[in-house]
């Protein structure tokens, strides 16, 4: 959803019932347990001198006496590092004095996006990207497979009071990156010819990046969100709230606190608020807002507002291979407020209590699905050589009775539809197509005398392919009860796809773009192929690169994707796919030789 002076006036006029919705209490958790470190560190003083560092006039030490390094890669001169995600941060923490130690892990979940509860690495918490050398963090804040890359490392190669000492000088205005003690990540040889050359560049590296950023973001008077997550998708997004100085991620420190940097912009962002109704908590209450209305998926929110509204039934239409029932669950997950690890413990099992949020419930549409599998009628039962005929209720029936009982009524009940127009909906969905648009109203519906309804806390989510030529069985009639939208491919999700083969980074780049350059061509009118937008390719085949790839340590050497790679992806998976959408014409010469040019294009050597 892109973010208009409107629709933020229209958020800041309900920003409590915003912030009291039970889904958006973990951001806000965050943001509060952030605001708190801050407040903590304000009552350190951190000095050097050639040897030691002062914390409050006191020199540093560790517990065995002695003293901690002061180089540039102190953390791994001290064997501070480790392998595994956060254990970094616990060994630091463990060789300081325990007045230290609440400092040290809080300020170690910051930087590397772990929860302070579990430390567990979330990827809406990250205040850096997956990007390891370039001067932008448009790179992936996917942590799977990734947790050494380089989120991690940064928590966990920066001593706590090189972070404090850093965030008090942009506090005070007299930071330098040129200077700064912060470090990226440790060097090796695949990055890095050695340490001297690790140092500048991760200086002159940084400084582009966000946590620079995110450190004066909360020590001054302007917006604060609460992550990179929440700050990209509210900076990249089109429209009048643009802040186009850092639209590529790539701002220059110098550049985004000066006169026409951040703080001008957030004064700007301040002035579309009535003076009288921003009130003394204003930069907190507009950070938190724009925090929560930032750090979800753009398009998921946008599914989620429609799912919400009307006759709370939507269809989720494109491509294949463009993630709609991967969207359709995480639509499950928003709603039932859950995890996608909590999915399987929230399936509705109508003999079994439901859970406090709610249930969910898979169903897939096919040729032969009737109205009874769906809703329930009479089926024949062969016991034997003896046939008899029983009463069967359906996957939606038995869905809407518990969902109708009045100790459910504070619950949501979503049922996932997948190929929704496959079968003949107009016979499988019969009376429903009233009780759809009129909830809570009874219909009679045959072989049951109880009346039937579908309440207003059960929704439906559709899922079906646009070029699928079953399309035509979805009547106008039925059309009109769904919100219909749009899923395309997105290409920068191969990057999560692919995270845990360790592609050189260039090389994944350019993979990405050839497969947009593919798709591009497929979607132009005037293609020789005589195709269009809805037959592009959904990154989910381009993923199925990986299936030729062997998963590999990431503190391996990176690898390359190599023209073997491509042609088998090309001839396993891509090609199969164009001809099925081409059908007859694939005899044709003119079609044979377009899509040999398109192959020579793809394969050619990244």
């Amino acid at each position: 959803m892109r973010l208009t002076k409107e629709k933020l006036l229209a958020a800041w006029r309900i920003r409590e019932q915003i912030f009291n919705e039970s889904a958006n209490q973990s951001i806000l958790d965050r943001y509060n347990a952030v605001q708190d470190v801050f407040n903590t560190i304000n009552q350190y003083t951190v000095t050097f001198d050639d040897k030691h560092c002062y914390i409050n006039e006191k020199a540093l030490q560790f517990r065995d006496g002695n003293k901690p390094s002061l180089d540039y890669f102190a953390c791994k001169n001290d064997e501070m590092t480790a392998p595994e995600a956060f254990k970094g941060i616990e060994i630091m923490s463990q060789n300081f004095d325990d007045t230290f130690q609440n400092v040290i892990l809080n300020l170690g979940c910051i930087l590397g996006g772990f929860d302070f509860g579990n430390h567990q690495m979330c990827d809406e918490y990250r205040i850096i990207s997956n990007t390891i050398t370039k001067h932008n963090d448009m790179g992936s804040l996917n942590s799977f497979g990734q947790t050494r890359h380089p989120s991690s490392h940064f928590a966990d190669n920066n001593y706590f009071f090189n972070v404090i000492s850093t965030i008090e000088d942009i506090k005070k205005g007299r930071f330098n990156p040129e200077n700064s003690r912060l470090v990226l990540r440790w060097p090796n040889n695949t990055y890095y010819p050695n340490d001297k050359d690790a140092e500048r560049l991760q200086r002159e590296t940084l400084r582009f990046r966000f946590p620079y950023k995110f450190f004066y973001m909360w020590t001054h008077d302007v917006l604060h969100p609460v992550s990179l997550m929440a700050y990209r998708n509210f900076v990249i997004q089109d429209g009048e709230l643009k802040y186009g100085q850092d639209e590529w991620m790539d701002q220059d420190y110098s550049d985004f606190v000066g006169q026409q940097g951040w703080q001008q912009y957030s004064i700007e962002i301040r002035d579309m608020i009535p003076q009288e109704e921003r009130g003394e908590n204003f930069w907190d209450d507009m950070s938190k807002l724009i925090s929560i209305l930032m750090i979800q998926d753009q398009q998921i929110k946008s599914i989620q507002e429609l799912l919400e509204t009307g006759n709370k039934a939507i269809i989720l239409f494109g491509p294949p291979g463009t993630g709609k029932t991967y969207n359709a669950k995480e639509l499950v997950c928003k709603e039932l407020s859950i995890s996608n690890k909590e999915l399987e413990a929230y399936k509705f099992d109508a003999a079994k209590p439901i859970p406090e949020n709610g249930a969910w419930v898979l169903t897939q549409f096919h040729p032969n699905y009737t109205y009874e599998d769906f809703i329930g009628g009479i089926s024949p039962k062969l016991d034997g050589d003896s046939l008899s005929y029983t009463l069967k209720e359906g996957i939606f029936k038995k869905l809407c009775d518990i969902a109708a009982k009045q100790e459910n009524r504070e619950k949501k009940f979503i049922i996932i539809i997948d190929e929704i127009n496959r079968a003949d909906l107009s016979s499988v969905f019969g009376e429903l197509m009233y009780a759809l648009e009129y909830r809570d109203e009874q219909v009679s519906i045959p072989n049951f005398q109880e009346r039937f309804v579908i309440p207003s806390n059960v929704y439906l989510i559709g899922t079906m392919n646009s070029i699928d030529k079953s399309l035509v069985t979805f009547d106008l009639a039925l059309r009109r009860r769904f919100g219909f939208v749009k899923v395309t491919p997105q290409m920068q999700v191969l990057e999560n796809i692919l995270s845990e083969y360790n592609i050189e980074e260039n090389c994944l780049t350019e993979f990405i773009n050839r497969c947009q350059a593919l798709n591009d061509r497929i979607a132009k009118p005037s293609n020789r192929l005589q195709l269009g937008v809805d037959y592009q390719i959904g990154h989910a085949y381009y993923g199925k690169i990986k299936d030729f790839l062997k998963k590999c340590s990431l503190e391996e050497e990176t690898r390359i994707l190599s023209s073997f790679d491509l042609e088998k992806l090309w001839e396993y998976h891509l090609l199969p796919l164009l001809e099925e959408y081409l059908g007859n014409r694939i005899d044709d010469l003119e079609i044979k030789n377009c899509l040999n040019d398109i192959k020579n294009e793809f394969t050619k050597p990244l």
